[in-house]
């Protein structure tokens, strides 16, 4: 007991008390700084947990200040080394998990504070990190006080400050995150005319801004939500608005810098729009920008919504894409009871935009085959290049045929964009991005057997030369001599619509005859027959039949069994390894040593027990 006491009196402090931690004591110097509590290690987990002191510090004005200028105050040149990175990031840290009674301290002088940070920097100067700080602290603040939260940046009207510094990743975050809103209470900021002001943010940038493409992926995170989205009527009719295509066609040839974002944005929207209306259509890639004047305020009736439900494109559209739940409209957290209706009338009004300007962009093809194309070294020597606007051009039209469409395979019919796509996809036979455009463009001709797609087949036969060409690439390549030789790149390709087009050609017999009467094309059935015989062997030449069961599974067949019975008598262990399961597990040539007639006398072990 007295060893005990002594202990406790020298190791325990004042009258034996467990000692105070380093934070403990600082929380009760009087006028303790903020700066010391951020110093010290435990302080976020001490906060987490509620610890009354330093939560009652914490939430004082003077300490709101200080944390709010940590997370959006540059430190001055001479501030320390804990100024400019220790400070600011466990401010942030403090912020997203702080304890409720902090969170109720929050006053309208904090909030102002942490928001000014939109306002008060220059939108070209603003510090990167500091931009993700402050995002992440709005993000945890509006999950904890989401209504709190909203209701504040409604008063102030920050939307022209998130437009001015979308081209930082983390505000352009924060800004989606803001316009997703299920139901009206939600909405924070205007949003009839929210696709032109970004449209117009994102002509004032260059092609290489951030702005662009974070534009881009706002939009997308915004149609991906479609079916939770309160307002999603009304960016739907703003995007798929004729302006917006227009506009963003216009700049492929206005600025060919800007061809990559224009493509992405445009895809985005074709893609998003017509999810559902075939499977595949979500595999399709592009690129960048923007979109242009859209319609006025929500009025969901106007002359342009006006289509018939009888026209082809939307009673097309309508069987193909099944259920889906409807949208919303920005007036109501009630879904329409025509939205679905309403949506296939905006698909069908950006298809025929879109395919309205398939002459234009089949003018830009033809200008690309006509240049001499630049080269590029690669390993195998030089090579040309399809350049960035052919590839985005084909990807376009790829991804919009997909649709299946009609007002859209006829505008790939009228304008002859098949033998156009097939040209440059042998004219570059190491592109395979483009190669795969091309292939999926094709396939989906070749999908149906309507009195449309018969016509696109034989334009790909007759004026493409598509079977000429492949019997063409199928000779050049058995030209050499090695079994194993460097081959093009869209060889795989060749085979796989090589594959198709026969399988189309033993349905319509039109394009059989064509087919039969091309020379070498039986050649090229006889490589494609060897092909698949090697695709249909199994892996080193399979399993022997009589080893099948041995292979496959653990169960020991009857023959199995009666042979096992023999074995047992000149070696016991061999039945205790088959009634193990222990079969499939024995060589195959300690079996046949086993079974040989110089095997050892009854009752001495043999050979296989001896290598077991």
């Amino acid at each position: 007991m007295q060893e005990g006491g002594s202990f406790w009196a020298t190791f325990g402090g004042a009258a034996g008390a467990p000692e105070a931690s380093a934070l403990e004591k600082l929380l009760k110097t009087p006028g303790c700084s903020v700066e010391a509590l951020l110093d010290e290690e435990e302080v976020i987990q001490e906060f987490k947990t509620g610890n009354p002191s330093l939560v009652a510090r914490l939430s004082e004005p003077d300490a709101l200040k200080v944390l709010m200028d940590f997370i959006t105050r540059e430190p001055s040149p001479e501030a320390s080394s804990a100024r400019c990175f220790r400070y600011p990031f466990v401010a942030v840290e403090l912020m997203t998990c702080a304890p409720g009674k902090f969170l109720d301290a929050l006053n309208e002088e904090a909030m102002d504070h942490l928001w000014s940070f939109l306002s008060t920097t220059t939108p070209s100067k603003v510090n990167p990190v500091l931009a993700g700080y402050f995002s992440r602290t709005a993000t945890a603040l509006l999950g904890k006080q989401r209504k709190e939260i909203l209701d504040y940046i409604r008063r102030k009207d920050q939307l022209e400050e998130f437009l001015r510094r979308i081209h930082l990743r983390s505000i352009a975050e924060l800004f989606a995150r803001l316009l997703s809103a299920e139901n009206q209470s939600q909405v924070v900021f205007q949003t009839n005319d929210l696709m032109m002001r970004l449209m117009n943010r994102w002509q004032e940038q260059d092609a290489d801004s951030d702005a662009q493409e974070n534009i881009t992926l706002v939009i997308a995170e915004l149609l991906s939500q479609k079916d939770s989205l309160c307002w999603i009527e009304d960016l739907t009719q703003q995007l798929t608005s004729p302006n917006t295509v227009r506009f963003l066609i216009d700049h492929i040839f206005t600025r060919p810098s800007g061809v990559p974002p224009a493509m992405s944005l445009l895809t985005t929207v074709i893609l998003h729009t017509a999810a559902g209306l075939k499977d595949g259509m979500t595999e399709a890639c592009a690129s960048t920008p923007t979109l242009s004047p859209l319609s006025p305020h929500a009025t969901m009736m106007n002359e342009e919504d006006v289509v018939s439900l009888d026209e082809p494109a939307v009673a097309e559209a309508a069987a193909s894409r099944g259920a889906l739940s409807p949208p919303s409209t920005p007036q109501t957290t009630l879904r329409s009871a025509t939205s679905e209706e309403w949506m296939e009338r905006r698909r069908a009004t950006l298809m025929r935009e879109v395919a309205g300007h398939f002459p234009r962009l089949r003018d830009l093809l033809d200008n690309s085959l006509e240049e001499a194309p630049q080269e590029m070294t690669m390993p195998q020597g030089s090579i040309p290049a399809a350049g960035g606007t052919t590839l985005e051009v084909i990807s376009l039209i790829s991804t919009v045929a997909r649709s299946g469409l009609d007002v859209i395979l006829e505008a790939v019919l009228s304008n002859q964009l098949l033998p156009r796509c097939v040209e440059v996809f042998f004219r570059h036979p190491w592109s395979n991005l483009l190669h795969n455009s091309v292939k999926q463009l094709l396939l989906e001709v070749l999908s149906g057997g309507d009195s449309l797609r018969q016509q696109l087949v034989r334009q790909l036969l007759k004026e493409a030369r598509l079977a000429e060409r492949i019997v063409s690439e199928y000779a050049a390549d058995a030209q050499w001599k090695k079994q194993r030789h460097e081959r093009v790149g869209y060889m795989g390709h060749l085979f796989l619509l090589s594959c198709e087009l026969q399988d189309y050609g033993s349905r319509c017999p039109e394009v059989g005859e064509i087919l039969a009467s091309t020379p070498g094309w039986p050649d090229v059935l006889a490589r494609i027959d060897a092909t698949q015989k090697v695709h249909r062997e199994q892996l080193g030449g399979g399993v022997p039949a009589s080893d099948r069961g041995l292979a496959s599974s653990n169960v020991v067949s009857q023959r199995e069994k009666e042979e096992a019975t023999e074995q047992s008598a000149a070696c016991p262990s061999w039945s205790q390894r088959v009634s193990g399961g222990y079969l499939s597990q024995e060589p195959t040539d300690l079996q046949v040593a086993c079974q040989d007639s110089s095997a050892p006398p009854p009752g001495a072990p043999c050979l296989a027990c001896r290598l077991w």
